[in-house]
């Protein structure tokens, strides 16, 4: 991973990758949408701290805040879309984690955001991925063979090394059929077709609860659709 980029990467991925999809978006429905993805089982993100994200970021300059006026009773609320450095930081964050096996929660993270960058890097990255678990899975067996010799440790340590070896071998494996299946075109990345928008219901409530131009964007293009599809 890029020097620099390492500490709090699947934290920042995270953040800049949901605000990224539905920008200019308030902070409450990043909340929101965060936990329907269940982020605080898999990634270890505590609710509360989103919003403290949010505001880290925006001071590092990745984020911009639009203040937006008060909408009846409800009182004035934040958005925040990506400044320049926060598009190009995504972009960093996420080839790295792709690429990288050492860290596989920001792992996690980039898998859901892998459509955002063309099929062929998905490809190219997550093949760099695997090699990397491939050359550890094979060295795996020499390393317990020697510290199995090793005189200065009790041996039911080494079932460490064999649980590290396994989950190697685990992420390899899929790895391998995800690669299989974006080459027989699974999904649909950068430059290509949707293969999903929401329904014009999801987007209204989504529009409601706070997000912005991105699901806006998905409703034209259901709207359209529907409109061709109805022409004799």
């Amino acid at each position: 991973m890029a020097p620099g980029h390492r500490a709090g990467s699947s934290t920042r991925l995270l953040i800049l990758g949901c605000v990224r999809l539905f920008q200019p978006v308030h902070g409450y429905f990043i909340r929101r949408e965060l936990l329907s993805w269940r982020v605080d089982e898999w990634a270890s993100v505590h609710p509360g701290s989103i919003y403290h994200a949010l505001r880290a970021l925006a001071d590092q300059g990745l984020l911009d805040e639009v203040r937006t006026d008060a909408d009846g009773a409800r009182p004035p609320r934040t958005s925040y879309r990506l400044t320049d450095e926060g598009e190009a930081m995504y972009r960093v964050l996420l080839r790295d984690s792709l690429s990288d096996p050492d860290d596989p929660i920001a792992f996690l993270v980039a898998v859901n955001f892998a459509p955002s960058l063309p099929r062929d890097d998905v490809l190219a990255l997550v093949g760099q991925h695997a090699r990397d678990l491939r050359d550890e899975v094979e060295r795996a067996p020499a390393a317990l063979a020697a510290y199995l010799a090793r005189e200065d440790s009790p041996p039911s340590s080494s079932e460490t090394l064999r649980l590290i070896a396994a989950r190697a071998g685990g992420e390899l494996a899929w790895c391998e059929d995800y690669l299989v299946r974006i080459r027989a075109g699974a999904y649909a990345f950068l430059g290509e077709e949707p293969d999903w928008v929401p329904s014009e219901e999801q987007v209204a409530e989504a529009i409601a609860a706070g997000a912005g131009g991105a699901v806006r964007v998905a409703a034209t293009r259901t709207t359209t659709d529907k409109t061709r599809n109805s022409q004799p």
